[in-house]
């Protein structure tokens, strides 16, 4: 049998036609992956639509944060009534129905005449039960064919509450994996936000003329994790000069006290350097996992 391995594709390199997910494991890394989605299809005059779970109430203001300074007509939140007698509970809702609701809003944009619309929402609700995920894949299905051509979709599941097989099974129903946008890309360096664990992954050479990115990249994702370990994951990293260690160390002598910057997959080289030299007995670095 023929293995399905999904395409993965960056927020910005989405394509219309594409029916893309995200399997996310905390809010940070959804409203990063989402919140681009959304701001990316409004700044360019689409129109999105995103379907709300039974605590719809709650992802309103969530999502008018995701849209931005963007005009907040184009953004349609539309909401889900639980069914049944548990109403608000994640098992109340019906995937047929949510599937009716966000059919209706799609064609009702088409018929006004956006050309480009975005579709997502937070399915998790969706697949939990003793038989799930059957009517979701149902419903992924149906909703794959009513989207069109000129749509875009990113379907969302919290991988921390669902069990491994049922996320490798609605992995296998999609051809697209949606993955944050580099912080930083060129011919030479590549970097990216990394979730679990929390950091960077760097890719290329690190050289002199790319200092000051890597200064951005650092200053972005320490400014939301002032206690916690920041990882940086150098195993793609061909390539770093003596500058950009030392920004490293003072990086982790700053935030000490806060937590520890840890090197992830160095390349036997570069650890022998860092471990002969003394940098990974540095105040606030430290070296981890090998490549």
């Amino acid at each position: 049998m023929d293995t399905h391995w999904p395409i993965r594709r960056p927020v910005r390199e989405l394509r219309p036609g594409d029916h893309a997910w995200l399997a996310y494991g905390g809010e940070e890394e959804r409203r990063h992956v989402v919140g681009a989605f959304i701001g990316d299809g409004l700044a360019a005059g689409a129109k999105v639509v995103y379907l709300a779970g039974p605590a719809g109430a709650a992802d309103r203001p969530r999502m008018a944060g995701m849209a931005g300074s963007h005009d907040a007509r184009l953004l349609t939140v539309v909401p889900l009534v639980p069914s049944g007698e548990h109403a608000g509970a994640d098992e109340g809702a019906d995937p047929r129905a949510a599937l009716d609701a966000l059919t209706r809003e799609v064609a009702r944009a088409t018929a006004d005449g956006h050309h480009a619309i975005r579709i997502t929402a937070d399915l998790t609700w969706a697949v939990s039960g003793p038989d799930a995920p059957v009517p979701l894949r149902e419903w992924e299905r149906r909703l794959g064919r009513a989207i069109g051509p000129s749509a875009i979709a990113v379907f969302q599941v919290d991988r921390r509450r669902r069990a491994a097989a049922v996320l490798d099974e609605l992995r296998a129903a999609h051809a697209v994996v949606v993955t944050p946008d580099p912080e930083f890309e060129d011919a030479m360096l590549r970097i990216e936000r990394t979730f679990q664990p929390v950091g960077l992954s760097l890719c290329g050479e690190l050289d002199a003329s790319r200092h000051t990115v890597l200064d951005a990249a650092l200053a972005t994702v320490l400014s939301g994790s002032d206690r916690r370990e920041i990882h940086l994951d150098l195993a793609g990293l061909g390539f770093i000069d003596l500058g950009a260690i030392n920004i490293l160390a003072d990086v982790a002598g700053r935030r000490a006290d806060r937590g520890p910057l840890v090197l992830d997959r160095m390349s036997p080289q570069l650890r022998t350097l860092m471990e002969t030299v003394g940098w990974g007995m540095l105040p606030g670095l430290r070296l981890g996992a090998g490549a």
